[in-house]
């Protein structure tokens, strides 16, 4: 499953919560900071919920709430490219940028991650109670971009989406963040969707440009992680 489409939450809130790097008891702090109700409200998670924390080995138990969704992040597929490479080089380097939670798991117990984690689609759409629907990508997309033909690329890619470099720019490249003031007014409006979240490079402070919003704070070395409820944001 490379793309999911979410219906309306018309109970509770949504929220969408960025990169998380396996502090899952910050955000459960976090989450009852905000009075979440998990019999009404839903969360959304911008990928990368492993590496770099050892809470990491949790992932599993999130992944199985009925309220909890995410879209991979790059170090999800680090762990995928391991497991299907099944190459020591590929291993260790994925030891040395977080990897390290798993150092001790057998391969039995590396493919359960491994099934749950190919489940989580690398896009995601939820509809809103309005009407309006926004998107969710780890990093980012194309300064030029129609929400269409992302889902259409998604929906028809090869077995292996990083063989598509437009696919693999959505775990990996970190370019619109970072870009001055005079290049981000050359970023256009993503086509066809109301907003898109993104996670992967740590900012500040969420960051917006054009209809694009990046929430990542940095969790692995700031303690923070960047959580909004979707309707109060856009409105």
């Amino acid at each position: 499953m490379n793309f999911q489409f979410v219906t309306a939450n018309t109970a509770g809130r949504d929220f969408i919560c960025g990169d998380i790097h396996g502090h899952f008891d910050i955000l459960e702090k976090l989450l009852n900071s905000h009075t979440f109700n998990p019999l009404i409200d839903r969360l959304f998670s911008l990928g990368d919920l492993i590496d770099r924390g050892e809470n990491s080995i949790h992932v599993l138990t999130w992944l199985n709430k009925p309220w909890f969704y995410a879209v991979q992040g790059n170090h999800e597929r680090m762990l995928i490219d391991v497991v299907e490479s099944q190459a020591e080089e590929t291993k260790q380097q994925w030891l040395n940028w977080g990897g390290n939670w798993a150092k001790d798991l057998d391969e039995n117990a590396l493919q359960d991650y491994y099934k749950a984690i190919m489940r989580m689609p690398a896009a995601i759409e939820i509809a809103l109670p309005d009407g309006r629907s926004v998107g969710l990508v780890h990093a980012e997309l194309p300064d030029k971009c129609d929400w269409h033909q992302v889902k259409n690329m998604l929906l028809n890619a090869p077995k292996n989406i990083e063989e598509n470099y437009a696919i693999s720019d959505m775990f990996w490249n970190r370019a619109q963040p970072l870009y001055d003031e005079t290049r981000a007014q050359q970023v256009q409006p993503v086509q066809n969707i109301y907003h898109v979240f993104h996670g992967h490079t740590p900012v500040n402070q969420y960051k917006t440009i054009s209809n694009r919003t990046f929430l990542d704070l940095g969790s692995y070395k700031t303690g923070k992680i960047g959580l909004i409820d979707v309707c109060e944001f856009l409105n």
